[in-house]
């Protein structure tokens, strides 16, 4: 049975291979293109319904045209027959007087072979660049140069021409010159002259027989002379600033990294390594009320310093924990702001309930109602999970409606359960849909996705058909037939 495409097929520029025409000896109700293979005797030839003659016509049935030196020949011009002998010839005539072997040309005349111009090559080269092949049709050019010209002349002759003209260069001042003269640099008169100067380099030199001059140093520091010159730091003028660096020790560098008989420590210096020895000492400062907040623990800023230390002695919060009489409390941090800069040292811990919290652990349920639960332990904490793989797999055993599953129902914040078949039909319900047409349509899903697969059948012979299928958005697909006659 055959399958009824109601609409036109896109192979898209693909190929239809080991195809076959609709095989008959009668021809098929005529349709305008429509083509089928008549297999009568005689004939068995691929036909075409043509609207124009308004008769099947032979797919063999063609024409040629010929021009002035093509001449196209039918055996028999009338025939509709599949098998036709048609001859084409090329006539060398063209009423010219030309002999010898002769070509077509573009102008659609005959033209000699051997009045076509031959055709050349030569090479260049030079001192320098690169050598290059002249084509024929190319030009050469010969260009000058430096103080070079070049010019054609009427006869296909290149004059080449060298500027001879002479350059005379300028001097300076005369090289020997007295203490105080001034010397006189001076570039070539023309900038395109032969050997025309450019830059010129004075070297520096020192005159003979001059007085030489004396240096006086006033200030914090004193001393004279012209050549090596003594000098005196006068008193009360120097502090840290002016000492070698390396004799000194500052805050940063530390004085236990400085520990030797050369250097002396900044104040700042002394002060960071006294407090560096009792920085994280435990500083007991007394009992805290956690009720009250007595002392205020909580409120930042604040001068609390690391190490101060608090023993609990009503109960109550701190900072959301909640904290026992005997629990101690020690600063991390200088001015602590939050749980995580202290350290809570707990001293009695309750029993752990549904109501309290404290000391408990975590077991899985032996229940078989309550299977599937995986607890394991690292460092203390508890692991707690839903262990599906370990359970054993079965079907129902009373049909859908005894298996359960586990949803969340966000509408009221509730963990519920559903059975297969109320899955099945909820699932079916929120993801199909089924409408009835009977020609070309659109039609409204409301599955908000164009991710959907549509199918069409006949509702008289339940065959499935097909058409072309255009999601035009999230919630509507057109459904379009070329023709419902099948």
């Amino acid at each position: 049975m055959a399958i009824p495409f109601l609409n036109n097929i896109n192979l898209d520029d693909n190929q239809l291979q080991n195809a076959k025409l609709h095989v008959t000896s009668s021809s098929p109700t005529a349709a305008a293109a429509q083509i089928y293979f008549d297999s009568t005797t005689g004939v068995e030839a691929a036909k075409y319904y043509s609207n124009a003659t308004d008769q099947w016509v032979t797919l063999s049935e063609y024409s040629f045209t010929g021009d002035t030196f093509i001449t196209v020949t039918k055996a028999d011009t009338n025939s509709t027959d599949a098998k036709q002998t048609v001859t084409i010839e090329l006539s060398a005539t063209d009423g010219t007087a030309a002999a010898g072997e002769r070509y077509l040309t573009k102008n659609n005349t005959w033209a000699e072979v051997a009045a076509i111009p031959g055709t050349y090559t030569f090479n260049v080269t030079a001192d320098g660049g690169t050598p290059q092949t002249i084509d024929s049709g190319d030009t050469l050019d010969i260009a000058g140069g430096t103080y070079i010209t070049t010019s054609v002349g009427a006869t296909d002759t290149v004059t080449i021409t060298h500027d001879s003209t002479s350059r005379s260069d300028t001097t300076s001042t005369p090289a020997q010159l007295a203490f105080g003269d001034t010397f006189d640099a001076v570039t070539s008169v023309t900038t395109n002259a032969t050997g025309h100067v450019t830059a010129i380099n004075v070297a520096t030199y020192e005159l003979p027989d001059q007085p030489q001059t004396t240096i006086t140093l006033t200030g914090e520091v004193t001393g004279s002379g012209t050549t090596n010159i003594s000098t005196t730091v006068a008193d009360g003028v120097l502090d840290v600033a002016n000492f070698n660096a390396a004799a000194i020790v500052t805050e940063a560098e530390g004085i236990e990294n400085n520990d030797n008989d050369t250097t002396l420590p900044t104040s700042a210096a002394v002060k960071a390594y006294a407090d560096s020895l009792v920085v994280g000492g435990l500083i007991y400062q007394g009992g805290y009320n956690a009720s009250t907040n007595t002392p205020d623990l909580t409120t930042s800023p604040n001068s609390i310093l690391k190490g101060w230390t608090y023993t609990v002695t009503a109960d109550g919060t701190f900072f959301g924990e909640q904290l026992r009489v005997g629990d101690v409390l020690i600063a991390e941090v200088d001015g602590p702001s939050s749980l995580a800069d202290w350290t809570t040292v707990q001293n009695n811990i309750d029993l752990a309930s549904l109501t309290q919290v404290g000391i408990g652990n975590v077991n899985a349920s032996a229940a078989f109602a309550l299977d599937g639960l995986s607890v394991t332990y690292s460092s203390g904490t508890a692991t707690v999970g839903l262990d599906i793989d370990s359970l054993p797999q079965s079907l129902p055993s009373s049909g859908n409606s005894d298996a359960y599953l586990a949803y969340y129902d966000n509408g009221i914040s509730a963990n519920k359960k559903i059975d297969f078949d109320q899955l099945a039909s909820e699932i079916n319900s929120t993801s199909s849909y089924a409408a009835t047409i009977s020609d070309t349509a659109t039609i409204t899903h409301s599955l908000a996705t164009r991710d959907v697969i549509i199918q069409l059948y006949d509702t008289v012979t339940y065959e499935t058909v097909y058409a072309d299928v255009d999601r035009i958005s999230t919630t509507q697909a057109t459904i379009t037939f070329a023709t419902t006659n099948i």
